[in-house]
Parts: structure tokens; sequence; C-alpha cells
């Protein structure tokens, strides 16, 4: 697998820990998933070759200067096949300019957003299984869209993480 970058709009601490309520769900069922684990929970706004990570750092400063944090609601839960389950965010105005702004000035193109927030990644029938489980305990989530980050995958690594301004 080829290493790549990410940027990634990461929640605020509050919103990790409820998130990762959902976290435990999972363990507790004696599951653990595939999805990437010891990361914050976020919405990636974009993917990237190696060779434009000086770039992307300059856009993380750009926005640090453009964009304040942004609040944002989840609506349940989705999923992509059957095999990603996900926390839907409502989309607002907010998270869209951040993502055309991070789309405009980036060096290429990249996929369109798909905003989520991925909680567990599995076979169908271990998803099945604990759908209903985070159904039960599902509660509307407030939270804020307070870090920008950029990773390299994988191995994981934190190259640049920014705090957006309240």
């Amino acid at each position: 697998m080829d290493k790549k970058l990410y940027i990634m709009a990461e929640l605020d601490d509050d919103t990790q820990i409820i998130i990762k309520n959902y976290e435990k769900i999972i363990y507790e069922n004696g599951f653990t998933g595939k999805q990437t684990k010891d990361i914050p929970y976020h919405i990636t706004l974009g993917c990237y070759s190696l060779d434009v990570e000086n770039h992307l750092k300059d856009v993380l400063d750009n926005i640090k200067e453009s964009f304040t944090e942004i609040h944002i609601t989840y609506s349940g839960f989705g999923l992509y096949g059957l095999d990603v389950l996900f926390l839907n965010p409502c989309m607002n105005i907010k998270i869209i300019e951040l993502y055309n702004f991070v789309k405009e000035n980036s060096i290429y193109a990249h996929d369109d957003l798909s905003a989520h927030t991925t909680l567990f990644m599995d076979e169908p029938e271990h998803i099945l299984q604990i759908l209903p489980k985070f159904a039960e305990k599902y509660s509307t989530i407030n939270g804020i869209i307070k870090y920008i980050s950029l990773y390299e995958f994988f191995p994981q690594k934190l190259i640049k993480k920014i705090e957006l301004n309240k």
C-alpha cells in the first residue's frame, strides 16, 4: 500500500470522549474492527501524495488564518456497504467552506467530500451485530471541529496539527 497524506478536521476533546463511548461498545462485544485506531475522530478533507507535504503544511497555516471552530451535529449512523459504520454529520455551510478551501488550495484535485466519522470497519455480520447496540445508545451528538491535522499513513504519523480559534 502506497503511503499517502491526509488532511483531517478533528473534533474537540469533549466530542472525542462521547464518540469513544461507542468504541467501548465495540470492544465490550468482542470486536476490534479494521478501522484505524489511535487517531482522533475526524472528517477527512483530502488525500494526497507525499511529494506535496510542504505545500499542505502551508495550507494548514492558511486555514488557521481563515477559519474558526466549526460547530457540527451528527444526525445518526450510516453505512458504506455493510463493512463500514459511521457517524453522519449534518452538513453546514462552514464544513462546506472548509472543504472547498482545502480543495481550492491543493495542488491537485482529490475525491469529493463524503463527510463522515468512521466508527467501525469489519465483516458485514459484525457490523449488523453491533449496529443495534449503537442505535440503543445513540443520542444527538453536538461537537466542534477544533483542529486541522496533516497525517501520513501507513504507518500513521502526525506531521502537523493546528488549532482553530474560537
